[in-house]
């Protein structure tokens, strides 16, 4: 069998440069449409997700195996990285992360990755091509590195470089998303007062993380007169959540997932609660060693962060069985 059949496809742009992506087609055997399959007010038929983080050309997303990925990039670059390859690309949401992790919780294969200066940091023996400080080569690692344990996975989300995401957020302690994960759309607004941002909310009120004493609790009662706001990180494990009820959109984006794999609870996540914005990376870099994993997320960066340890991945979709393009 080849690569097509196990949804790997090549998508050429009009410049002639390929992106190797990975294909996930929308079941037709349920009545309920999976959030990655919303794109706003559209249905997609499939979605594609780069197979490896990616490289910029000529000002221009690509996933290319062998390659260095592209950093020191904030999000707002990476965003039009993506969407200048035309109509259907898109900086990979926040959503989309999420269901490749919860195909790997499914199938029982979290992947491995770059998570100790070229190898993994919790299997010594797993190692990939290094590139560049310590980042390795897109593709380089073992199967283990892919989403699936195959070599036809979406590879390298487990380390190498942090992956900004779009359509979540949290601004002045408030979580606050994009709904029917429309930040894949190429006309959705994702500025900073983009009136598409909304609170995720319960029956009490608004979803807020309070960042206190080390402590980090998910929280929609209002915030208390002696609150003073922190930022912080946590393991999983330690993560509280103290809701009256667990509003659908907190699954979808990750924050608070259906299920976890039991190696996720040693797994970090942070995040800012103090006054402004601060947009996601996800899945830990080459550095992050015992508190590395695929699910790691950072709420705690702005919106102008860029470091050589933050990339990025770009993601298509499919409409009527078609490409968006055709």
């Amino acid at each position: 069998m080849n690569a097509v059949d196990h949804n790997n496809v090549v998508i050429f742009d009009d410049r002639g440069i390929p992106s190797i992506m990975c294909r996930f087609v929308r079941p037709k055997d349920t009545e309920e449409i999976p959030a990655v399959f919303k794109i706003g007010d559209k249905v997609a038929d499939a979605i594609y997700i780069s197979k490896y983080p990616n490289t910029v050309i000529d000002g221009r997303a690509y996933s290319m195996p062998m390659a260095d990925p592209t950093v020191n990039i904030t999000f707002d670059e990476a965003v039009q990285a993506c969407r200048c390859k035309g109509l259907g690309w898109h900086l990979m949401t926040a959503v989309e992360f999420e269901y490749l992790l919860n195909q790997s919780r499914e199938k029982g294969t979290m992947p491995h990755g770059n998570t100790d200066w070229g190898k993994d940091y919790y299997h010594k023996d797993e190692q990939g091509k290094v590139s560049n400080f310590g980042r390795t080569y897109t593709g380089t690692g073992p199967v283990t590195w892919n989403h699936d344990h195959t070599p036809y996975g979406v590879s390298d989300l487990n380390g190498n470089v942090w992956e900004l995401l779009a359509g979540l957020r949290i601004k002045d302690g408030i979580i606050e998303y994009i709904p029917d994960n429309k930040a894949a759309s190429s006309y959705c607004d994702l500025s900073r007062d983009s009136e598409e941002w909304q609170q995720v909310k319960t029956n009490r009120g608004p979803v807020r993380v309070n960042v206190e004493c080390g402590d980090i609790a998910i929280v929609d009662l209002p915030e208390h007169e002696e609150y003073e706001p922190d930022y912080d990180g946590v393991r999983i494990e330690e993560l509280e959540v103290e809701l009256s009820e667990i509003p659908q959109a907190l699954r979808d984006l990750g924050i608070i997932p259906e299920k976890r794999a039991e190696e996720e609870n040693k797994t970090y996540v942070y995040f800012d609660a103090t006054e402004g914005e601060y947009l996601p990376f996800r899945g830990s870099a080459f550095y992050s060693t015992s508190n590395s994993g695929p699910s790691a997320l950072s709420l705690n960066g702005p919106r102008s962060i860029s470091y050589d340890f933050i990339g990025f991945r770009s993601a298509f979709y499919e409409v009527n069985g078609k490409l968006i393009t055709e």
